[in-house]
């Protein structure tokens, strides 16, 4: 079963038009993941209550106790202020996965269908996960793409040269992105869409249901992708022999 990806709080900011004498207003997007058992609440950000968050997880049939984990994308105040809020959950961020005072690496594929991968540029400590759901694979990217059309020049940026190089890995990996602070938008390669029209798919039945990232081997169905990790084909699994979850190394 695949993860399943919902803006709670659309962000917004006028950090790009508000001049040198206006005053500048922002808040983060905050996003929620399921995938299985893990419910999972990203950029609590700032808000004006912190109601505005209970109300928002309340449509979604959730309360702050049923939120197991919290996502920092980047150290920056207006992504992180209202982390407090879930004092049971574990964070995860840059440096790691912090459960109350302890604290340990986090694993690329941090969940079956959650990659999250180091993407610094606008501050050192980013981080974005690559989602996989049933419309493609969403990448919350934090303000490596603050919001759609935004000025390709970041004003902000910590290093531009490391937040080119996130930027191309995001759109590269991802059909949808939801960025720090707009609301979720199409990447130009939306790969399921792209192979719908390629030539080789077209009249030939396929319905794809992914592309490889390694390979860029369509995936015809979920028994073609690894049940470890659902963004990879059987060939392409970097689970061994005893891996008793996807059986890959089996199908190769």
């Amino acid at each position: 079963m695949l993860a399943e990806v919902k803006i709670l709080i659309e962000g917004y900011t006028n950090a790009d038009s508000v001049g040198e004498t206006g005053e500048e207003k922002t808040r983060s997007t905050t996003t929620l993941i399921k995938d299985g058992d893990l419910v999972m609440v990203v950029d609590p950000g700032v808000l004006d209550s912190q109601q505005i968050l209970v109300d928002a997880l309340e449509k979604e049939n959730l309360t702050v106790k049923d939120v197991n984990f919290v996502c920092i994308t980047h150290s920056h105040l207006d992504h992180y202020r209202n982390i407090g809020m879930f004092p049971e959950a574990k964070t995860l961020e840059y440096f790691g996965v912090w459960n109350k005072e302890s604290s340990e690496n986090w694993q690329e594929h941090f969940s079956t269908n959650i990659q999250v991968l180091r993407t610094p540029g606008h501050d050192y400590t980013g981080i974005t996960l690559f989602v996989t759901t049933d419309t493609g694979v969403v990448a919350i990217c934090g303000d490596v793409f603050w919001k759609e059309n935004y000025p390709e020049k970041d004003e902000y940026a910590l290093d531009p040269e490391k937040l080119k190089e996130s930027r191309e890995m995001v759109l590269k990996m991802s059909d949808w992105i939801i960025p720090g602070h707009g609301q979720m938008y199409k990447t130009k390669k939306g790969g399921i869409e792209e192979l719908n029209a390629d030539k080789s798919v077209i009249g030939s039945g396929i319905k794809p249901f992914a592309i490889c990232r390694k390979c860029k081997k369509i995936i015809k169905d979920k028994l073609g992708s690894c049940r470890c990790c659902p963004w990879l084909c059987h060939g392409c699994c970097e689970c061994g022999l005893d891996c008793d979850l996807c059986g890959c190394s089996h199908q190769r």
